[in-house]
C-alpha cells in the first residue's frame, strides 16, 4: 500500500484529525483540566530549593503549577489520586531523528550495507506524509515514555512541505518542541542549507497557536562540509537568533579533522551551540566547551550500537558541562526509552571510571529534565516542578512488578521504571497518557499506517 495524504486520511481519525489542521492551527485531541490536583505522591522537584517531598499535593491551574504541598484545596478540581507514584518533572529528549522512526531496527544487518549507506538510500524515498506519519510515530512513544519536550533533529528535509509535515506533527502532538531544521541527506557536501525556508518557518513559529514550538538550525559542521559552507550556516543562524546543533567527534577518524578546536578558534562555540555525540572529544576539547557554555548531546546507546564506541560520560561529569540525553534514532536504539538512557549513563560513568561515588542516579534525571531545559533555554519555564512554571509532569506508578519497594525514589525512577511504568503524563497542562493509555491516540490504526509505511520504503532494499 503507498502511503500518501489521501491515505493517511483514510486511515483513521488522528491521522485525519492531524492532516486536515492547517500548517498554522493547534487543535489538540488531550484532555483539558482547568484545575488539576495530583494527590498523595512522592514528588522529585528537581528543584535544590525544594528537594524532594512526600505524600504532597501538586495543584496546577490553566497549565501552570500554582501550589505545592499537603492536604491541598481540591474545590473544582480533577483529583488524580497518585498514592504509591513518584511524580517527575516531564523529560525532555534534547536529540531525536523523528523523520526515520519508521525504520525501526532496519539497519545496520549482518552483511547488509552500513547504517549511513542505508540510511541515505532509503531517505530519498520518504515522503512528506511518510515524514509525518513517521514523527507521529515517534511522538507518540514519547508520550508513553513521559516525554514532555522533544527535540526532532531533521536531516531530511527536502524542500519546504517536509518541513510543513514535521512542523504539523509537532503542533498535534501537545508537547514541547523544538525543530532543529536541517538538510536532506543527500546533499552535497558543497551544497547550502535552505536559508530562504528557514525564513519562512522562523517567521510562521511566530504565531501564537505555536508557543510550544521553537527552532534551531541543524547543520553538517566542520565534520562533513567545507569552512564556506558551515561559516555561512553559523552566520545565518547568528543574524536570525537561531540555537545550532552538529554531530561532531563521533569516531576517531572524525575527530582527527579536530572539528571543536575548529569552532573554537573562530569564536563559534557558545551557549546556543548544541555539539551531539562528543564520542572522542578530548581534554582540550572539553576544556573549549566548558570555557565557552556550549552544551553536550549524548545517546549512549545508538552511539555503541553504530561503532561510535562508549560516550566519554565520566570525563563530561566531571568536567561540569551542560550534558543532555537524546534517543538519537529508533533505527539504531529500537524503541524510546529514556530510562535506560538514564541507566546507561550512570553505569557508563561509573563502570569507566571505577568510582562507584563519582555520579548519581539525580544526576542522570538532571541531564534529562532541568539540565536539559537549561540547556535549551527553557528552564525558567519548565524542567522542574516549581510554583509558576509550565505543568509538564510524568506520574510513574511504584505498583509494577520490578519497581517496588521503592527505597530510594531517585534510583527507582534512574534504574528500576521502564516506559510501561509510566501511569500519567502532564504536557503543558493537558492530560496526554492516563492511567497507562495515551488520550486521543488510535493505536491499531497507527500500527496499520506504520507497517504499511514500512513496507513501501523498504520494499526497495
Amino acid at each position: 500500500m503507498a502511503i500518501d495524504r489521501r491515505t493517511l486520511l483514510q486511515l483513521g481519525s488522528l491521522a485525519g484529525a492531524s492532516l486536515m489542521l492547517p500548517a498554522q492551527a493547534s487543535v489538540l485531541p488531550q484532555e483539558r483540566a482547568g484545575r488539576l490536583l495530583i494527590r498523595n505522591a512522592t514528588v522529585i522537584t528537581m528543584d535544590p530549593a525544594l528537594g524532594d517531598m512526600n505524600s504532597a499535593d501538586v495543584l496546577i491551574e490553566h497549565g501552570i503549577i500554582r501550589q505545592l504541598g499537603t492536604g491541598l484545596d481540591a474545590s473544582q478540581a480533577q483529583v488524580i489520586d497518585a498514592t504509591d507514584m513518584i511524580v517527575i518533572p516531564g523529560l525532555i529528549d534534547t536529540h531525536w531523528h523523528l523523520w526515520n522512526s519508521l525504520l525501526r531496527n532496519s539497519a545496520p544487518v549482518p552483511g547488509g550495507p552500513a547504517f549511513f549507506v542505508s540510511q541515505q538510500a532509503t531517505s530519498k524515498r520518504f515522503t512528506p506524509a511518510l515524514i509525518e506519519l513517521s514523527v507521529r510515530l515517534g511522538l507518540a512513544e514519547a508520550v508513553h515514555a513521559g516525554i514532555t519536550t522533544v527535540n526532532s533533529w531533521a536531516h531530511n528535509i527536502r524542500d519546504p512541505d517536509f518541513a510543513q509535515a514535521e512542523l504539523r506533527a509537532l503542533s498535534f502532538s501537545g508537547l514541547r518542541a523544538r525543530l532543529w531544521y536541517g538538510y536532506a541527506q543527500d546533499l552535497p557536501a558543497t551544497g547550502a542549507m535552505d536559508f530562504k525556508d528557514i525564513e519562512r518557518v522562523q517567521s510562521q513559529l511566530q504565531a501564537p497557536a505555536h508557543r510550544r514550538i521553537d527552532l534551531g538550525l541543524a547543520i553538517r559542521g566542520p565534520e562533513r562540509t567545507e569552512a564556506p559552507i558551515w561559516e555561512a550556516e553559523f552566520a545565518f543562524a547568528k543574524a536570525h537568533g537561531l540555537p545550532v546543533s552538529t554531530h561532531i567527534a563521533v569516531s576517531r577518524q572524525m575527530q582527527e579533522k579536530k572539528a571543536i578546536q575548529q569552532l573554537a578558534s573562530r569564536g563559534l562555540l557558545s551557549p546556543s551551540v548544541q555539539l551531539v555525540h562528543a564520542t572522542h572529544a578530548d581534554e582540550q576539547d572539553l576544556a573549549s566547551i566548558a570555557q565557552a557554555g556550549a552544551t553536550v548531546c549524548i545517546t549512549p546507546l545508538t552511539e555503541m550500537r553504530v561503532g561510535y564506541g562508549l560516550p566519554p560520560v565520566a570525563a563530561l561529569h566531571r568536567a561540569k558541562l551542560p550534558v543532555t540525553l537524546g534517543i538519537d534514532t529508533l533505527v539504531l536504539g529500537g524503541n524510546a526509552n529514556p530510562f535506560m538512557l538514564m541507566q546507561t549513563c550512570l553505569n557508563l560513568a561509573i563502570g569507566t571510571c571505577g568510582d562507584e561515588q563519582l555520579m548519581t542516579a539525580r544526576d542522570a534525571l538532571h541531564w534529562a529534565t532541568q539540565g536539559a531545559a537549561y540547556a535549551m533555554g527553557v528552564g525558567q519555564e519548565t524542567g522542574s516542578i516549581t510554583v509558576g512554571k509550565r505543568a509538564d509532569l510524568a506520574l510513574i506508578n511504584t505498583r509494577h512488578l520490578g519497581m517496588f519497594p521503592v527505597n530510594d525514589p531517585l534510583a527507582c525512577i534512574v534504574q528500576s521504571a521502564t516506559p510501561a511504568d509510566v501511569d500519567t503524563v502532564i504536557a503543558d497542562g493537558r492530560i496526554v497518557k492516563r492511567a497507562g493509555q495515551l488520550i486521543g491516540l488510535d493505536l491499531a490504526t497507527l500500527r496499520s499506517q506504520a507497517v504499511a509505511g514500512a513496507q513501501q520504503l523498504l520494499q526497495q532494499t
